[in-house]
């Protein structure tokens, strides 16, 4: 009896199985290109505590400099002078050329006439999303604006992987197409490093037999040179990490955010 149910079982599962129709997707690559920061970021106030303390500590445990010696042969130079003590040739060569004082008043007055190039740039000033220029402090990242079904979205570069192609191969080919030839990047490796998947709304999935898209993101740091324009997407903007969350929708930036650099992922 137990032989008999156990194949009735095994019936009904392998009928079951093979009147399933078999789920596809569409295999996808997408590109993660970051623009590294250009300067480093200012320092917070505990930072700057911070850095003074360890200043006066190697200021205390430090020898005196080449500088500081002279200072000292300076000021016994001129004690000799007012008491009125006779200076040999060498120290009269010396005392007319110029002293340790005069070394540092002369460039206490330069660094003063000194004046900082700003952090911001005119491209901060006028929100230019396009422009490389901005946010030198920070990680930009590139997102095109492309047309998904009906409807268009903010999304990382990315496109359908091709037969023959590695996913790697793909994401270079999706580079060439949405930013160009004039860009030079550098790729972090030949395994993805992130993962989304999304279905296709019921209408298209009905037509194509097609349940949706599974993108493997691959990461590369921009070298030079800047995005073309391109006829797959609407629009292109840099933007920072913080600055996508307005920009990207949630469930597409959940899986985004855990391989951003410099991203806190419980914000």
């Amino acid at each position: 009896m137990r032989t008999i149910r156990n194949i009735i079982i095994f019936k009904n599962f392998y009928s079951r199985l093979h009147s399933t129709k078999q789920v596809k997707w569409d295999i996808m690559a997408g590109l993660c290109l970051q623009r590294k920061p250009i300067i480093t970021k200012s320092l917070t106030d505990t930072e700057v505590k911070f850095q003074n303390i360890l200043q006066e500590i190697e200021f205390e445990k430090s020898l005196k400099s080449n500088h500081e010696l002279r200072h000292e042969k300076d000021v016994k130079r001129m004690e000799k002078l007012k008491n009125g003590k006779v200076f040999d040739f060498d120290e009269m060569d010396q005392a007319s050329n110029q002293s340790a004082q005069d070394y540092v008043d002369k460039n206490r007055e330069e660094l003063l006439n000194f004046k900082f190039a700003s952090r911001s740039t005119e491209a901060d000033t006028m929100n230019d999303t396009k422009s490389l220029n901005r946010k030198l402090d920070d990680n930009l990242v590139l997102i095109v604006k492309q047309k998904l079904g009906h409807e268009d979205f903010w999304v990382l570069p990315q496109g359908l992987w091709n037969d023959g192609e590695t996913l790697r191969e793909t994401s270079e080919r999706i580079l060439r197409e949405s930013c160009g030839n004039n860009i030079n990047v550098s790729f972090y490796g030949n395994a993805p490093c992130g993962f989304y998947k999304y279905k296709y709304p019921k209408q298209i999935r009905e037509q194509s037999n097609v349940e949706g898209a599974k993108i493997f993101f691959f990461k590369a740091k921009l070298l030079d040179g800047n995005v073309e324009e391109s006829g797959i997407w609407t629009d292109y903007e840099w933007l920072t990490v913080q600055e996508l969350n307005k920009k990207l929708i949630l469930p597409y930036m959940k899986n985004v955010k855990l391989f951003l650099s410099n991203y806190n992922v419980n914000t």
